[in-house]
């Protein structure tokens, strides 16, 4: 019976129409106009003109929408208010609060941005420990305390976002209300909506993205809070024009000013802490840092010589006690993904233990600048230290492995014509590459490629204006409030 018709025509004019919608709907149409509608329940028929039901739906559903838009856009005034306010708080010489964003350990690098904004009495600057999304509750608590340590340790203000006590998120914007938020990371999946710029749209918002970019910025660089933020702070001008090309938004809002990670690196009075086990004789100083991207998705770069070297890098350690210490400075995240997804908790506790228990080897998690600026090579797959390493101007070997997908970006490419690395893919071509590397470069002083690399570090690392990461991002925000274009 279903959309069934009757048809009443004069002269092969049709004059009615009366179809059938289902079992006790109906409507009635007039020379092809809509007149009547009928609908029988419960013995009860309701008529209605269907030309004017029709434009009840249709005035009511436009005006949701248009109710929908004005409520956005009253919140977009409204929100555009506030940032001007910020503005013109800071034109008066008022009080301004920055808050930088910290989700994992290893990541504060710092205390120079947060001292130089310190001595200005206008501002006052303090880290937010917000929780990793992408993690299970028991590595999120590990997480925060570890960076609670840290940041006590650096005499820096701190608050957290979850109690962990009370099972409580903290309102960042009820309880401390910044008018500055510097984020660390991008991708959305790793914050809680509560502290996503989503929530922060009435406040001035930055990025200082938490690695070195390498690799894959087609995909590092755009997406969605990198396009929106205010500012967006990046190392080289490599990285700008790679932004320029993929960013949505055409990196408008991208501010070259190197990086805060390396800025005591360049310090002309930096003296590094000597970190290392002291040994009965001079010895080479070799950091492995293994990173910890196992079967990631394959449009992903993926870095595992983890997996094929963790035994062999300590019978290495055994066999060149006498040339070699070693110290392991593994991925903040390769303990989690060891306890929950390989080894389980006892055989992770177990293998990080023996890192410390040799005498020529120990285990290192802690700020990298001292632990660089005092050794003599690296063996890695990590990504950020590709970089950050090379800065040091030291040998880097790259354990690339048959599984690899390395992904590098225009800077990454540039960077890896320096690193030492296996000559095939085959299984055991990466370990006797490694020990070549540490025998035929590092203990016979071998660095061929380092007048080569010299040039790149000159190039490429360094002050960026005569400054600091940390001053050119102090002078960029400083910049960004006195023109006031919100």
């Amino acid at each position: 019976m279903e959309n069934q018709e009757s048809i009443l025509e004069i002269f092969g004019i049709k004059i009615l129409t009366i179809r059938n919608i289902n079992i006790g709907a109906k409507n009635i149409y007039l020379f092809f106009i809509p007149f009547l509608s009928i609908r029988k329940s419960n013995n009860i028929t309701k008529i209605n003109l269907l030309i004017l039901h029709r434009l009840h739906i249709k005035i009511k559903n436009n005006y949701t929408l248009w109710s929908k838009k004005r409520t956005v856009d009253n919140i977009i005034k409204r929100n555009k208010k506030k940032r001007k306010d910020i503005i013109k708080r800071f034109k008066k010489g008022e009080k301004i609060k920055i808050c930088l964003m910290v989700q994992r350990p290893g990541i504060w690098h710092f205390d120079d941005l947060y001292n130089i904004f310190n001595k200005n009495s206008q501002f006052e600057f303090f880290a937010f420990i917000a929780p990793e999304k992408s993690y299970t509750r028991l590595i999120q608590e590990k997480y925060m305390t570890e960076i609670e340590n840290e940041l006590k340790s650096r005499n820096i203000v701190y608050y957290k976002g979850y109690d962990y006590n009370r099972n409580k998120f903290i309102d960042l914007k009820t309880e401390y209300n910044p008018d500055i938020i510097i984020n660390t990371d991008f991708c959305k999946f790793h914050f809680h909506e509560k502290y996503y710029i989503d929530n922060f749209q009435d406040k001035i918002n930055c990025l200082n993205e938490y690695g070195f970019s390498v690799m894959q910025d087609e995909m590092t660089s755009d997406f969605d809070l990198n396009n929106r933020v205010d500012l967006y702070f990046r190392p080289t001008y490599i990285h700008y024009n790679m932004a320029k090309q993929y960013m949505k938004n055409k990196a408008i809002n991208v501010k070259v000013t190197g990086s805060p990670k390396l800025d005591k690196r360049f310090e002309a009075d930096f003296k590094p802490v000597d970190i290392w086990k002291l040994q009965d004789r001079p010895k080479k100083r070799i950091i492995w840092a293994p990173h910890r991207s196992d079967r990631y998705p394959k449009n992903m770069y993926q870095y595992n010589g983890f997996y094929i070297l963790y035994d062999f890098m300590l019978k290495l350690a055994q066999k060149y006690k006498d040339e070699v210490q070693f110290a392991f400075r593994p991925h903040p995240v390769l303990k989690s993904d060891l306890y929950h997804i390989r080894w389980g908790i006892k055989q992770t506790e177990e293998y990080y233990k023996k890192w410390d228990e040799l005498d020529n080897t120990q285990l290192f998690e802690g700020n990298f600048i001292d632990l660089f600026a005092t050794s003599d090579a690296m063996i890695t797959d990590s990504c950020s230290f590709l970089a950050e390493y090379t800065s040091f101007n030291k040998p880097i070997f790259h354990t690339v492995t048959p599984t690899s997908r390395t992904k590098l970006n225009e800077f990454g490419e540039e960077l890896y014509n320096f690193f030492y690395r296996p000559s095939g893919t085959k299984n055991g071509d990466l370990e006797k590459a490694v020990e070549d590397y540490i025998v035929n470069i590092i203990i016979k002083n071998n660095d061929y490629k380092k007048e080569q690399r010299t040039e790149f570090v000159k190039q490429y690392f360094g002050k960026i204006n005569g400054k600091t990461a940390s001053e050119n991002i102090y002078d960029e925000i400083i910049k960004f409030l006195k023109k006031g274009d919100v």
